[in-house]
C-alpha cells in the first residue's frame, strides 16, 4: 500500500489534480498556483485561466492555439501552443506544432490586454511562413531528408525557429511546427549556397523582429 505521501506527491496540495509547481513541501497544480502566486503579490487573478486562440496560418488555415498563464506575482508569462492530436497524420512526418509566449507585467496591463496582445502576436507568427514546399514528381530523386509527404523543403529568405532539447538530450530544430534534426534543418538552407547567413537569438517571450 502507498503512504498517503506517495500518493499526494504528484498532486496539488489543494485540488487534488496533477502538481505542477512544487513549493517546499506542498504540490500545486498551475491555477492553484497561480492563484497563491496573484493573492500574495495583490495582483487580480483572471476569471478564467483557460483560454483557446484561433490564428490563420500562411495558407489560411485555422489553427488551434491553448492558452497557458504562469504567474510570477507581478508579471505572468502566457504562452500559446498549438494543438495537434496525438493521431494528426502530420506527426508522422515530425510536427510538433508551433508555440508563443509574451511576458505580462500585471502593474502596467491588465491580464485582459496581456491576452489581446498574445493573440496579435499568434496571429503574426504564425500567419509567417518559414519555409515552403516543392512538390516530388513520380521519378524524381531528392537527397534532402528535409520533407513532408509529397514535398521537398527548403527556408524563406526569412524565417523563424524554435531551439528544442529532447529529454533524452537530444537537440532539434522546430520550423512552422515540424521538428527537424540540426542536418535537416541545414539541408532547409542548401537552396541558399554560396550565400552569407546572418541570426539573432531572441527570447521566445520577446516581440517578432520587424520583418515578421
Amino acid at each position: 500500500m502507498k503512504s498517503p505521501g506517495s500518493r499526494y506527491a504528484s498532486r496539488c496540495t489543494i485540488c487534488g489534480k496533477p502538481a505542477r509547481v512544487n513549493m517546499g513541501s506542498s504540490s500545486y497544480c498551475l491555477s492553484c498556483y497561480n492563484h497563491i502566486a496573484d493573492y500574495l503579490a495583490e495582483v487580480e487573478t483572471p476569471t478564467n485561466d483557460d483560454y483557446s486562440i484561433l490564428a490563420l496560418d500562411s495558407e489560411g488555415r485555422t489553427v488551434e492555439f491553448a492558452v497557458e498563464r504562469f504567474s510570477f506575482g507581478s508579471s505572468s508569462t502566457w504562452t500559446a501552443v498549438e494543438q495537434v492530436p496525438d493521431d494528426d497524420p502530420r506527426r508522422k512526418w515530425g510536427y510538433v506544432g508551433r508555440s508563443v509566449s509574451i511576458v505580462a507585467d500585471a502593474r502596467l496591463m491588465s491580464q485582459e490586454e496581456a491576452l489581446d496582445a498574445l493573440m496579435v502576436k499568434t496571429q503574426r507568427v504564425t500567419e509567417h511562413a518559414s519555409m515552403r514546399g516543392t512538390r516530388i514528381e513520380a521519378g524524381q530523386i531528392w537527397s534532402t531528408t528535409a520533407r513532408r509527404e509529397g514535398e521537398v523543403l527548403y527556408a524563406n529568405e526569412t524565417g523563424v525557429a524554435r531551439i528544442d532539447c529532447s529529454e533524452e538530450g537530444e537537440s532539434s530544430i522546430v520550423v512552422d511546427g515540424q521538428s527537424f534534426t540540426p542536418a535537416q534543418f541545414a539541408e532547409l538552407l542548401s537552396c541558399f549556397e554560396g550565400f552569407d547567413l546572418y541570426w539573432q537569438v531572441r527570447d521566445a517571450t520577446d516581440e517578432p523582429p520587424g520583418w515578421l
